[in-house]
């Protein structure tokens, strides 16, 4: 009879439990999913971030990576559609681009190409005064022109307020000129005061259109002189306007109609300042009832204009429908005055029941939408 070695079957034994051991394992990973393995992962990288340069290596550097999967990504700002929701489609509009947000409820009523890149123009300014009024801890606090700022704008045609090369203003009077008359010296002013310099107020700007969640917007300036690296959507417009209305300061000021400056040796009775916005609204009214006179309780009350050769004239309003909010956004309308009509027939169409009311009685013609500003930021 041979003789049997004991230890020799133990030591199979022991392997054979071993390996039994290791397939449950990886089938409990399997079942219960990857995130066992990420988290040491993540626990390494967190180690390995703080070592010395000398011991790192590929290696870590892709697990490095997997530490960024973990971080929160922005919430997005962006509205929803609503139930009614309703694509914009009326004759004669000009605009290439729209959108009507109920900015109460933060659902999308109405719109048009409201995702296509546009150029914004001036309704950048909306971003400028918001930044500003988070970063401004005083109002009263004052700023100091120097040729260096107000030189540039008067070689760019910018519009401007009429601030001048040594006048001394308050920030207060900046948020105003920015807004009420588009100055690009109000922009510049503000930028300087809070940042230093345009180009580090312009890094607090992109950090706050990621802050609000947006991916189809990208400034390069405070003011909306035109460049082809900044562009926005109408939808982010919106979402900026709206952003802009929660904040008190900002309200007030999108919502003035005139506002005089503070009293200079420049300007001893302050420069007079009168919202384009009221002015060019002057006369209209919004009819939705159809009966021909302005509705009750219905109004627009502010919002901001913009123009280059580039982006022609753009326009974000915000309405009041006793007591209930709407922004409508548009871009690219033919003239000043068309973009305001633009905008109207918008609210009349499809406020309240009029957008189910109102389907498809009108068509929108090709010759009436020009989208090659479009075609033109997506280059």
């Amino acid at each position: 009879m041979k003789r049997t070695n004991k230890k020799g079957g133990a030591a199979i034994v022991a392997v054979l439990i071993v390996i039994m051991l290791v397939a449950v394992g990886s089938a409990a990973l399997v079942v219960t999913g990857r995130y066992t393995i990420q988290a040491s992962k993540v626990a390494d990288a967190v180690v390995k971030v703080n070592s010395k340069p000398e011991e790192s290596s590929s290696e870590e550097v892709s697990e490095v990576d997997d530490l960024s999967s973990v971080v929160e990504e922005p919430v997005s700002n962006y509205p929803v559609k609503s139930t009614n929701y309703q694509d914009i489609n009326i004759k004669g509009m000009t605009a290439n681009s729209a959108i009507l947000v109920d900015a109460d409820t933060n659902e999308i009523v109405a719109g048009y190409n409201y995702e296509k890149k546009v150029y914004p123009a001036s309704l950048t300014k909306m971003l400028t005064l918001l930044v500003a009024a988070e970063n401004i801890q005083d109002m009263d606090a004052t700023y100091k022109f120097t040729s260096d700022d107000i030189d540039p704008l008067i070689e760019d045609n910018a519009s401007r307020a009429g601030f001048e090369a040594g006048e001394t203003v308050t920030m207060k009077d900046l948020l105003y000129s920015a807004i009420l008359v588009s100055g690009a010296d109000g922009t510049t002013g503000l930028a300087n005061a809070v940042a230093g310099s345009e180009e580090k107020f312009v890094e607090l700007m992109n950090a706050k259109i990621q802050e609000l969640g947006l991916t189809g917007t990208k400034f390069v300036n405070a003011s909306g002189l035109h460049n082809k690296n900044h562009y926005s959507t109408v939808q982010d417009i919106a979402v900026i306007t709206k952003a802009a209305m929660d904040n008190e300061t900002c309200r007030e000021v999108l919502t003035a109609t005139k506002y005089t400056t503070s009293k200079t040796k420049q300007h001893k009775d302050g420069i007079e300042l009168t919202s384009i916005v009221a002015q060019r609204i002057e006369g209209y009214y919004v009819d939705c009832d159809g009966d021909g006179e302005a509705d009750d309780g219905i109004s627009i009350e502010g919002g901001k204009t913009g123009f280059t050769d580039e982006a022609k004239y753009t326009l974000s309003t915000i309405l009041d429908d006793n007591g209930h909010t709407y922004i409508c956004v548009t871009t690219k309308s033919k003239d000043e005055l068309k973009s305001v009509e633009d905008q109207i027939a918008i609210y009349e169409k499809y406020l309240g029941g009029k957008a189910s009311d109102n389907k498809d009685k009108d068509s929108k013609t090709d010759t009436d939408t020009d989208t090659s500003s479009v075609s033109e930021v997506e280059d």
